[in-house]
């Protein structure tokens, strides 16, 4: 399965849900705007788990569980509406501003469909609940990538971010060249602002672009620490990472949060500069000749 097209698809649902919010305030309305996008980069990592737990399910089950793969049977060609979903709704997107009413019937069957998963999943959580436990960290097998990504997303879901950040630190030493490297950097920037250590999460933050600037968390850790540099009131360098933003990502969802921020706080960095003058040459001055 393809984990870049989930993660896509919730990018989809960021700019949907960013067209369609109410205009009421503009600072609530911001606020919300960027509450979603953490939300959004987490249903992008649960999806990915989510993936790969089917995955090595269906490996590794018992052929006799009839029920549990009915379920993931149900659950993949889910996945696959969605990505079908998905794959129609970014043919608009350049013109969602005037075709939301279009896009608000796509966006409504593809909750439907999200919904119907989710009931599914909590299905498949009640089955596993059967199963062995998940290993602690303790417990890890030695050079299982996943299972430590998981184990510190779990912790992290959990609100157990001391013990979150020491995995995903893990993690990110000891694979750094794996497809989630940069996202276990990127949450271990999450995780130092929600305990309001904003200087240590910018550093953080910073370091997914080194692991990964291409990645699919590169321009989200961009426009978080652009905000997190704003809050802490550093607004120069802040905008200054929102513009970086707009100019390096201009197709991705952070693109247009970040526009959206900067109309707000600081307009003027978005109008382009007025092309330059040069002065007109003085021609010299004729003489007057005498007539005969």
């Amino acid at each position: 399965m393809s984990i870049k097209l989930s993660h896509r698809l919730a990018s989809q649902l960021v700019l949907a849900i960013a067209f369609t919010t109410p205009l009421y305030g503009q600072k609530d309305r911001d606020a919300k705007i960027d509450r979603i996008a953490v939300q959004v980069e987490e249903m992008k990592t649960e999806l990915t788990l989510l993936q790969r737990q089917v995955q090595t399910m269906q490996e590794t089950l018992n052929k006799g569980s009839g029920e549990m793969s009915t379920l993931i049977t149900q659950m993949t060609d889910n996945i696959s509406a969605i990505r079908r979903a998905q794959s129609s709704v970014s043919t608009n997107t350049s013109e969602a501003t005037t075709q939301l009413s279009a896009m608000s019937e796509r966006l409504a069957a593809t909750n439907q469909r999200m919904e119907r998963l989710s009931e599914q999943f909590a299905q498949l959580r009640k089955l596993i609940e059967d199963l062995p436990k998940q290993p602690v960290l303790a417990q890890i097998t030695p050079g299982n990538a996943e299972q430590l990504f998981a184990a510190a997303y779990a912790d992290y879901s959990r609100g157990n971010y001391d013990l979150a950040l020491s995995e995903f630190r893990m993690y990110v030493e000891t694979y750094p060249s794996s497809e989630l490297a940069d996202n276990a950097q990127y949450w271990t920037g999450e995780i130092l602002y929600a305990q309001r250590k904003f200087a240590a999460a910018v550093v953080e933050f910073e370091k997914v672009a080194v692991i990964n600037a291409k990645g699919d968390k590169a321009a989200a850790a961009l426009y978080r620490r652009g905000l997190v540099l704003i809050e802490m009131g550093n607004k120069e360098d802040g905008v200054a990472q929102l513009l970086s933003v707009v100019k390096n990502y201009p197709k991705t969802p952070e693109a247009g949060l970040a526009t959206q921020q900067l109309q707000r706080i600081a307009p003027e960095a978005l109008e382009p500069p007025a092309p330059e003058t040069q002065p007109k040459k003085q021609e010299p001055p004729q003489r007057k000749t005498r007539k005969p």
